[in-house]
């Protein structure tokens, strides 16, 4: 009977173990699987990136951080999708999956922003109502990234850059503008200098910030501060996918001085 009941122990001894185990490997697996993304991410290689996130997210379903990095990358991969309905179906998923982020981390300034992000590029993909509903996410989820974080640097690009296309809406927009937020929220290409130039103190060697800044202030004719900001723009590094498209961007506005 004693070595029946030693038997017992034992098994129970090594179940826990295993238990134990599982739950350690899988830890570490979800942690490497997201090292491996970041680094992916960092070369600007979308779509591995979001295979090794999906991989984590399989083990770490609730990992609001893990479901941010895949809405990222989905994002991403709408710059290089081969046909509109393929830019619209992977700008919904990224953001859904924004969404699914900030649900499960409300108070953090990256998700907010994230769902901001992956709202203005669905945005460019829909048609003028829902893009106009959109923004008002954008503007919504930018200004709580802020709030939450003074010193995020993309909350205030992102808000700059709200108000810079609804201070720059046409005629028939604006009067759909005002059908969806009912009176308009105030939006001006003063506020966003204002806000575009926050971005930039707080992380200066940001090429797409310096690109909108510039733009910016060439809508408004201070075209030496404009110059200034394009051609920093078109000097930095490119630190991000956005950045190709903002040093063309830049480049075309140079032109008009």
């Amino acid at each position: 009977m004693d070595r029946l009941a030693l038997s017992f122990r034992q098994v129970r001894t090594i179940l826990c173990a295993a238990v134990v185990w599982a739950a350690v490997s899988s830890v570490y697996g979800a942690a490497e699987w997201i090292e491996q993304g970041d680094s992916l991410d960092r070369q600007f290689k979308s779509a591995e990136a979001l295979a090794a996130y999906q991989k984590a997210a399989v083990q770490r379903p609730g990992d609001a951080a893990v479901q941010r990095k895949m809405a990222k990358q989905y994002v991403e991969m709408v710059l290089d999708a081969p046909s509109r309905a393929e830019k619209l179906r992977l700008a919904t998923l990224g953001y859904e999956t924004a969404r699914k982020a900030k649900d499960l981390a409300p108070r953090d300034p990256a998700a907010r922003v994230t769902l901001a992000i992956a709202a203005g590029r669905l945005a460019f993909y829909s048609e003028s109502r829902r893009r106009l509903e959109l923004s008002s996410v954008v503007r919504s989820e930018s200004a709580e990234a802020v709030k939450l974080d003074p010193r995020y640097a993309l909350g205030w690009h992102v808000l700059g850059r709200w108000n810079y296309e609804i201070a720059n809406l046409n005629a028939l927009l604006r009067v759909m503008a005002e059908a969806i937020y009912g009176k308009m929220p105030p939006a001006s290409n003063e506020e966003a200098i204002r806000c575009l130039q926050r971005a930039v103190e707080l992380e200066p060697g940001n090429a797409l910030f310096h690109a909108e800044l510039g733009r910016s202030y060439l809508t408004v004719g201070r075209k030496d501060d404009a110059r200034r900001e394009l051609q920093k723009a078109i000097s930095l590094p490119q630190r991000s996918r956005d950045d190709a498209g903002a040093q063309s961007r830049a480049k075309e506005s140079l032109r008009q001085l």
